[in-house]
């Protein structure tokens, strides 16, 4: 059996997020800064922005291909011809590095989750039992259901997302495997002008379906086979559907959708004959009452800061912005961060060393935190495992319980699930597998220039930088010096695109502190160096944040199993993975059950794997099965 390690892991929220109004008083006095110098380890790339297609050929930029060079302060706008050796001058933004050790500071020291979008509404695919509807808006905040079938629509007409149409239906028959079954189709239609509608047609709504690899979106009609069948939606319901509408934030990519509309055709799982999960119909997706930021505030309190009158120790320091609707509350930043720079002028030499090949980076896709067996903790008490011979089932709003030989869903508290913490990335050299071709294939795909580490080139590879801090009191100053280097020269921090293939890895270590001091009597402003070893002696390393940070953070030496779920077989996609995940003697192929969840990141040290936690390679899928088991469109 191979087993590998996922690229990221979580760092755990624990206790309570502390907020207090921010007050600055005598004991916030430290001003000054520290320098600071920030070696490569992984080759690193940040993109020159000022041109997308810098890196790109006359041909790929023409179907809008991109290739960046390295992030420098030299404006590329202008550029047409890729060049050949990069940048004489590179630069890490400070925001870079900032952005890396705030996310340590929120993560060791209680800190809001500030940058995790709390808004998001998680969902599942849609199941196979799920039934196709029409949500009518009738008034604000008022919706009624209509339940529906579904029929085939072949016409190249544009028809806007959810306008209403009148059917005449027709039989179709199609042979799959041996199998013969029928659906129903559209065989006249009539659109609505006023005048009664026939006795042999059905009200209908249109769904618009972009199907990949066609020029053309092909059609449903969602027809009403019960004039009757009409009901309100609960107010929880609508309200958890709004959110998902809102969510759409391309309406162009969607066809003929719109916010506005006042019909939608829907996706929904029923429970108890009611219709449950709505969703859009052309996001095929169910939709969970739960939200993010409801879980952090029932576990903690760790959702983002909104009040200037209520901060986190990390907003304190690095600051914040109200996010919340009708809230402009703000905290200014107390520390700066320095754009870093190269140590030598590379001018002086043949810069191409410095660089490496080209490099593509593949197409990385958003979060899925709807990925519970992956972002959330197993929700089940050791009384109710008892029975399954996997890791059991769960959403995040219920819970698959088994009670040999039935099972039942259980709606799950408020507080459950649990979400798994903050992510962050392992450290390892999964860029050494990246394609070097030259060619792009895709747009989601990027030409990229690396800057190799210095053991890479036989020359060391360090940049310096400061971080000037402003009123920061003995304990936050402690704090900051441990989020930069922490306190161990073998832990490093991830910074730039390309993290989970193991590019960006990089320490930072002090090398000085300077301290403002007044004189009371002459009124003299100086800075005075400092000693800065013993700040932050008084960190409970032993807290398990701040453990579990410095397992993520090791980095000498380099992992070499990292890489995305993939299985045996010439099949890599990750999606593959995680469906054999859900297929198990536990599910009899009736209902999912995850054979594996995410390791904790202390259970991926366990080469050995004793504890059969860690994830493994799993047969692909027979493409016989796709072929059987299409999916849902």
């Amino acid at each position: 059996m191979e087993y590998f390690t996922n690229p990221y892991n979580f760092v755990p929220f624990t206790g309570t997020c502390q907020r207090e109004p921010l007050n600055l008083g005598p004991q916030e006095c430290m001003t000054g800064y520290f320098e600071c110098e920030l070696e490569l380890l992984t080759p690193l790339f940040i993109p020159n922005t000022s041109n997308k297609y810098a890196l790109c050929s006359e041909e790929e930029r023409n179907k809008k291909y991109t290739g960046y060079e390295f992030c420098s302060y030299e404006d590329l706008s202008g550029n047409t011809q890729p060049g050949k050796t990069g940048p004489k001058d590179p630069v890490i933004p400070g925001s870079e590095i900032r952005g890396a050790v705030r996310s340590v500071y929120e993560a060791a020291f209680g800190g809001c989750a500030s940058t995790m979008r709390v808004d998001t509404v998680v969902g599942q695919e849609v199941p196979k039992k799920t039934y196709p509807g029409v949500l009518v808006r009738e008034a604000e905040n008022k919706c009624c259901f209509i339940p529906c079938k579904r029929a085939t629509f072949n016409e190249r007409r544009y028809f806007r997302e959810g306008q209403e149409i009148w059917v005449k239906l027709e039989k179709s028959y199609h042979d799959q495997n041996g199998t013969s079954f029928f659906y129903m189709s559209v065989k006249d239609y009539q659109m609505p002008d006023g005048r009664n509608k026939p006795s042999d047609y059905y009200r209908g709504w249109i769904h618009n379906k972009k199907s990949s690899g066609k020029k053309y979106p092909y059609k449903y009609v969602f027809y009403c086979a019960d004039e009757k069948a009409k009901e309100l939606i609960q107010r929880e319901e609508y309200e958890v559907f709004e959110q998902v509408v809102k969510s759409c934030r391309d309406e162009a990519a969607q066809p003929g959708f719109s916010k506005s509309n006042s019909c939608i055709p829907v996706y929904y799982a029923e429970e108890k004959n009611k219709p449950r999960y709505l969703s859009p119909a052309f996001l095929e997706r169910n939709c969970y009452q739960k939200t993010l930021e409801a879980i952090l505030k029932e576990n903690g309190g760790f959702q983002p800061c909104v009040s200037a009158m209520q901060v986190c120790p990390s907003c304190k320091v690095f600051g914040m912005v109200s996010r919340e609707a009708g809230n402009t509350g703000s905290v200014s930043t107390r520390v700066r961060f320095s754009d870093a720079r190269l140590d030598e002028d590379m001018g002086k030499e043949d810069n191409v060393n410095y660089y490496g090949d080209y490099m593509i980076l593949p197409e990385v896709g958003a979060p899925h935190p709807d990925t519970v067996e992956f972002y959330t903790e197993s929700p089940y008490e050791d009384n109710e495992k008892k029975y399954w011979k996997t890791e059991g089932y769960w959403t995040y709003d219920h819970i698959r319980v088994k009670m040999d030989p039935n099972e039942y869903l259980r709606l799950l508290p408020p507080s459950l699930p649990k979400l798994r913490g903050r992510k962050f990335y392992w450290h390892h050299d999964g860029w050494k597998k990246l394609d070097k071709d030259e060619l792009l294939d895709n747009q989601l795909k990027q030409r990229i220039r690396p800057l190799l580490p210095g053991k890479e080139t036989g020359r060391k590879r360090t940049f310096h930088f400061r971080v000037y801090f402003d009123k920061l009191n003995q304990k936050e100053l402690g704090q900051l010096r441990w989020s930069l280097d922490f306190m161990d020269e073998v832990c490093a921090h991830k910074i730039g695109r390309g993290k989970p293939y193991g590019l960006g890895s990089v320490r930072i270590k002090i090398r000085d502190l300077e301290i403002r001091e007044v004189d009371g009597d002459t009124g003299t402003v100086k800075l005075v160096r400092k000693t800065y070893q013993d700040l932050g002696m008084d960190i409970a390393t032993e807290c398990e944040p701040v453990k579990t940070l410095k397992i993520m953070a090791y980095a000498e030496p380099l992992r070499h199993d990292v890489s995305y779920p993939q299985v045996e077989g010439d099949e890599k996609e990750s999606f593959i993975w995680f469906n054999n995940n859900k297929k198990n003697e536990d599910s009899k192929n009736q209902q999912p059950a995850f054979s594996k969840i995410l390791p904790k990141p202390e259970e991926e040290l366990d080469t050995n794997n004793s504890s059969g936690k860690r994830l493994d390679t799993k047969k692909a899928t027979p493409k016989a099965y796709h072929r059987a088991n299409p999916k849902r469109t």
